[in-house]
């Protein structure tokens, strides 16, 4: 479908595009095969949104008289769904999206709002792509706080006992915030390239938007940052917890040995047996061995104690 956005919404065919009007439009790939010579677009580019549309990446590229891009969708609440691909193709007069995966139906909503929202404010092409854009990633903020929040629910839940279950929850979470800042950097890239404006492709005077459009992304990659420096905050205050109650159990053993080592030592030395060993013949030998034992343990454990060791 092609739609003249000049004033109004009117749909046309792809024979009555004129230079002098502002377009904007939405197909399949199969659809844009059938009539891309009507656009001037390559075979080139028709053959790369083939090969790409597969990969999970997003791309832009300037040609002689248009941008050829591609963007593979990530939704902010669950990051490894199965993703909306779109190619899209921007002209001085024509703003072309190509759905190369839409299940959802997001891509085609956002095409119907966009074009719509710019028809209220003024049309241009800089506007219309704008706008679109902007659309795709209008929920991303609201699903960047809801990992906030599962990042700090998270943090509360930090058990001991579960400490597997903690552990593997911090790195799927981290996984998550690798992709979407991934995601986010690409973005990054392709607002950066439309700036260049190459081939005169948009009005100068509306260059701003891009500028915005690009600072947005850009916090939200920040706002990734920050949630993937806070998972690591996380994780090393949970690792701190298991360190120090390995500690605690390390320094009890320290202790148990500490104490019942010069025991071990007194019942060696009189395990040995000697015939000249004349307390082993004294009446009241074992009684005093028994007795030495006792003060011993008494005393290393006063004395720690008095070190605080437990």
């Amino acid at each position: 479908m092609i739609y003249q956005v000049d004033h109004e919404k009117q749909a046309v065919s792809i024979q009555n595009i004129e230079n002098e009007h502002m377009y904007i439009g939405m197909m399949t790939l199969d659809e844009l095969k059938d009539c891309h010579h009507y656009f001037g677009i390559s075979q080139r580019s028709i053959r790369r949104c083939e090969e790409t549309s597969s990969l999970n990446q997003n791309i832009i590229i300037p040609h002689n008289t248009y941008y050829y891009g591609l963007i593979n969708l990530i939704n902010a609440r669950d990051v490894f769904v199965k993703k909306d691909s779109l190619a899209f193709f921007i002209f001085k007069n024509l703003f072309l999206v190509v759905v190369l995966d839409d299940e959802d139906k997001h891509i085609s909503e956002v095409f119907q709002s966009s074009s719509d929202y710019v028809l209220e404010r003024g049309v241009s092409i800089t506007r219309l792509v704008y706008y679109f854009l902007s659309e795709l990633i209008s929920k991303d903020y609201e699903y960047i706080e809801e990992l906030q929040e599962e990042i700090e629910e998270l943090e509360s839940q930090d058990d001991e006992e579960k400490s597997l279950t903690f552990t593997n929850s911090l790195r799927q979470l981290n996984k998550e915030l690798l992709l979407l800042r991934t995601y986010y950097d690409n973005l990054v890239i392709i607002g950066e390239e439309l700036q260049m404006n190459h081939h005169h492709v948009f009005e100068e005077d509306d260059m701003r938007y891009f500028e915005i459009f690009t600072r947005r992304i850009e916090r939200f990659a920040d706002n990734v940052q920050m949630l993937r420096e806070l998972l690591n905050q996380a994780n090393e205050a949970h690792q701190s917890k298991l360190d120090y109650k390995l500690n605690k159990t390390m320094q009890f053993f320290t202790v148990v040995t500490t104490i019942f080592m010069p025991l071990t030592l007194i019942a060696g030395w009189y395990g040995m047996n000697f015939t000249n060993m004349p307390e082993l013949r004294a009446p009241y030998g074992y009684i005093t061995v028994i007795g030495v034992s006792i003060i011993v343990v008494v005393s290393l454990v006063f004395w720690f104690k008095k070190k605080k060791f437990f």
